[in-house]
């Protein structure tokens, strides 16, 4: 019963940004968090930049946030840092803004 329910949980916690995101990469889940936050967070240029940009992630693969998940955690294998960094943005929104700026400096 303890099994099934930590299983239970951890697939909670796999697929809750894949269909909050609809997408089928954490990755991808990641991207788009992130580019929500920024034409949040923004003002105008936010939702200009974010309308640019949701047209590039479209066709992307999530490899933005894939390689910002790996920078930060090399140890891990990439679709489980993409989720919990997911997670961490959820309980701290400024911190994926803050992350995400810091990566073109």
């Amino acid at each position: 019963m303890l099994l099934g329910f930590v299983a239970m949980l951890g697939g909670a916690f796999i697929t809750y940004p894949l269909v909050t995101e609809e997408t089928q990469s954490p990755c991808k889940a990641l991207e788009r968090r992130a580019l929500t936050l920024g034409a949040r967070d923004g003002g105008a240029e936010g939702v200009i930049i974010a309308a640019l940009a949701h047209q590039l992630l479209h066709q992307g693969k999530g490899r933005i946030a894939a390689e910002f998940s790996y920078q930060r955690n090399p140890d891990i294998p990439v679709a489980l840092s993409c989720t919990l960094n997911y997670w961490h943005s959820l309980y701290d929104r400024a911190w994926l803004a803050n992350a995400m700026r810091q990566i073109g400096n």
